[in-house]
């Protein structure tokens, strides 16, 4: 099928609902976005729980959120039933009513899909079949066929564009703060007084969906301990709903002592890492977060594929086991060696090989 010429769009709506680091990793292909239309309005749908990350962004016009987590409390709810369906329609109306000159899909599954549907517009843009899930190259009209299977999703985000004609050369986004946020962490990092130490931020957690691809706390205590016995470092533990109690026994497992973050919000989270010298955690959003910000990460990966979900920056390493079995999509397993074989002495040679490149920077700098 031959692709749209759309010269001047005067609406531009993107697709890409959750999870935090799936959004960040469609920040790159909103920047290229931006950079060939700068007069277009452009808009993005995305759930409730991953809004936060998107606000204030320079290159979107208007955030729409599906509030998948309001809707699903109140809908079972007698007392809230009517209000809730007439939210529901209001919403889709207004989503059609907005008349999009081209709708793309980066979600790529069959809830996307709907809402991509549902707005009316004449150019779909998303994935073809074999490349989404759940059918959802039924409800798109262009679609794009990634050469490569094992493609990092920021190219494969970036390769959705090709469709508009334009270049998927990668251009470094931005994620703003707050001049709140700002101050909030200077207030913080000024309180454990680490100014002349080598800041890494360690974050330990995934999503309780995620769990399967969490290093023991175990592991990151020992880590951690190797950490500040051979180098003048401040290591801070970051953590996010209800993984408080995970970082508590890290810390209470450790002989020496660490710092653990007070973030509420995921923009103080994202200024405190853009403050770190080094970043380490596993397979989440976060880590994400730290690659796009270009600060030197190590990851640490069980069962998923780091071509396709891990870092997408030079100055990262990440640390896995190359297994017969790996990499896999099953979230439980009998034999999680995947991760669980995954020594601290590894990921510290990982950890010292960066911050020695940092220190070796600073003293020439």
């Amino acid at each position: 099928m031959k692709f749209p010429v759309i010269e001047k769009p005067e609406k531009l709506l993107i697709v890409r609902l959750s999870a935090l680091g799936d959004v960040v990793d469609v920040l790159p292909a909103l920047r290229s976005l931006r950079s060939h239309f700068p007069d277009s309005k452009i808009a993005w749908l995305v759930e409730d729980r991953t809004s936060d990350i998107l606000s204030d962004h320079n290159d979107i016009d208007e955030i729409i959120v599906f509030p998948r987590k309001r809707w699903q409390r109140n809908i079972f709810k007698i007392s809230r039933f009517f209000d809730t369906l007439s939210d529901i329609i209001s919403f889709y109306k207004k989503l059609r009513s907005d008349k999009y000159d081209c709708v793309i899909d980066f979600h790529g599954n069959l809830k996307s899909g709907i809402m991509t549907f549902l707005t009316g517009s004449k150019t779909r843009i998303g994935f073809g079949k074999g490349h989404c899930k759940e059918f959802n190259y039924l409800f798109t009209k262009y679609h794009i066929y990634p050469d490569k299977r094992r493609m990092h999703r920021i190219e494969r985000n970036l390769s959705l564009l090709s469709c508009l004609h334009i270049s998927t050369k990668f251009q470094k986004p931005e994620i703003p703060v707050s001049a709140d946020c700002d101050k909030f962490v200077t207030r913080f990092l000024d309180t454990i007084n680490c100014s002349s130490k080598t800041i890494i931020i360690v974050h330990p957690c995934t999503s309780e969906y995620g769990s399967y691809k969490r290093w023991s706390t175990s592991n990151y205590a020992i880590l951690t301990d190797m950490i500040l016995e051979h180098f003048e470092a401040e290591v801070i533990f970051t953590w996010g709903p209800n993984e408080l109690n995970i970082v508590n026994e890290i810390v209470g497992k450790m002989r020496g002592s660490a710092s653990v973050a007070c973030m509420t919000t995921i923009k103080q989270l994202t200024e405190l890492i853009r403050n770190a010298d080094l970043f380490i955690g596993g397979d989440t959003g976060p880590l994400h977060i730290a690659s796009t910000l270009c600060i030197p990460t190590v990851a640490i990966f069980g069962p998923k594929d780091p071509i396709v979900y891990g870092p997408y920056n030079g100055r990262s390493i990440v640390v896995n086991k190359e297994l017969p079995c790996s990499p896999c999509r099953k979230r439980t397993c009998s034999d999680t060696q995947c991760i669980t074989s995954i020594l601290p002495e590894e990921v510290f040679d990982a950890v010292s090989r960066l911050i020695k490149e940092h220190l070796n920077k600073k003293n020439i700098g």
